[in-house]
């Protein structure tokens, strides 16, 4: 009786092994498909709309996504050991694939960045990603009004313990003119004020089907300079290093208003004296308004909300509006004068393509602009904005503080 009892035991504790082994492996099996899969498509820029998705997410998600390959391959190591050769192997390939292309990844990412002379600390980018928008401002300010009378503010990160008069960069969101919000990415500019800097985030009017803003916003920005410098001494703002910091639509803004300041012709929503910035920094900025509707992708994808974000900002086409094209295009406020700028772009981006890019940046130092440009290979639009501290977050952050830190001294 306890010999069966003993065998009925042992066939249950039997039983249970190999259904925990079976649902192992079939998650090992779909993890390093999915691993494998999305390496592939980061280093692959051929596979439509895998390419694309998987450069969008490969400077967040590759570490993550290379250490569940390593998992893989040791579940199907295990299996193998357990006389379950031929799944056992299926996962370990797959497994082997997902962990080296998505190391490979990681290795060419961090190398672009570091050659730029950013920072990366892949532990951080594996186990301590965070919400973008986890932070707060210090406060809020209002500097102005829309067209339509509601209030626009400022978004204030004060640096600890500052003495005197600190560094400040003026920070405008991007979005396409028609979204985002000042404190989207709070994190980050709570970062820049933890290293030292005044972080002014701009809030500006946002452009709808009825309402175009190619010439308010811009002048709302630049009223919010204006602002800056005007409260300075409250602030604890220097002026003397203050630094504009723009990504996409934002990045037009800042330049075209950056430009502008310098050569002595940036109107201001709020009247006042535009200051012209020691130094811009732009991530994948939307220099082109014309290219952006011009180059928009015929296919489905995310390029194909660039014309809606084109002809929003500008109320129309380029062949209805071409003054409005031309004043809303960052070429048109390129002179000598305009300051030292720094070009973060993303090689991979399908929503203003690079060559929009590379072209105000050849027009921007046949005019004698000191222009430094960084390619962030792999990386799609918006790749530093999916998670704080991914390598993309990371990456640009660091990249931007070393380039200020040597105009800012």
């Amino acid at each position: 009786m306890a010999d069966s009892t003993s065998l009925q035991q042992h066939s249950k504790s039997g039983g249970v092994a190999k259904a925990f082994w079976v649902v192992v492996l079939v998650l090992g099996l779909i993890l390093g498909a999915i691993a494998a899969i999305f390496g592939l498509a980061s280093l692959i820029p051929g596979l439509g709309s895998l390419s694309t998705f998987a450069a969008r997410f490969a400077p967040t998600v590759a570490p993550i996504a290379a250490l569940v390959g390593l998992i893989v391959v040791f579940v199907g190591i295990m299996a193998v050991r357990r006389n379950r050769r031929r799944t056992g192997t299926v996962t370990t390939v797959l497994g082997g694939i997902g962990a080296v292309a998505n190391i490979a990844v990681v290795i060419v990412l961090v190398g672009a960045i570091t050659s730029a002379g950013g920072s990366v600390n892949l532990l951080t980018a594996t186990f301590g990603l965070s919400a973008m928008d986890s932070e707060s401002p210090d406060r809020y300010e209002v500097y102005d009004t829309t067209s339509s009378g509601d209030d626009l503010s400022l978004s204030i990160y004060e640096p600890k313990n500052a003495k005197g008069s600190t560094p400040t960069i003026m920070v405008v969101h991007g979005g396409g003119w028609i979204a985002g919000e000042p404190d989207a990415v709070s994190s980050e500019l709570r970062t820049l004020a933890d290293h030292g800097y005044l972080v002014v985030a701009v809030e500006y009017e946002l452009a709808t089907e009825d309402n175009a803003t190619w010439n308010k916003a811009p002048a709302q920005v630049a009223c919010a300079a204006s602002w800056i410098q005007s409260h300075a001494d409250t602030l604890g703002a220097d002026m003397e290093r203050l630094a504009f910091w723009g990504e996409s639509s934002g990045g037009n803004l800042v330049a075209n208003t950056a430009g502008a300041a310098a050569d002595g012709t940036a109107e201001s929503s709020c009247g006042g004296k535009v200051p012209a910035p020691a130094a811009v920094v732009t991530d994948y900025p939307a220099y082109d308004v014309t290219g952006l509707y011009e180059n928009a992708p015929a296919g489905p994808g995310a390029g194909t909300g660039s014309r809606i974000f084109a002809t929003s900002y500008t109320g129309g086409t380029p062949e209805e509006f071409p003054k409005r094209y031309a004043a809303a295009n960052s070429a048109t406020h390129l002179t000598a004068a305009a300051p030292p700028t720094l070009v973060m772009t993303a090689m991979r981006d399908d929503v203003i393509i690079p060559a929009d890019q590379f072209a105000w940046v050849d027009a921007a130092r046949d005019r004698g602009v000191d222009v430094e440009t960084v390619q962030l290979p792999l990386a799609n639009h918006a790749y530093s904005q999916k998670a704080k501290n991914s390598i993309g977050s990371q990456g640009h952050l660091s990249i931007g503080e070393a380039y200020l830190s040597e105009r800012l001294r």
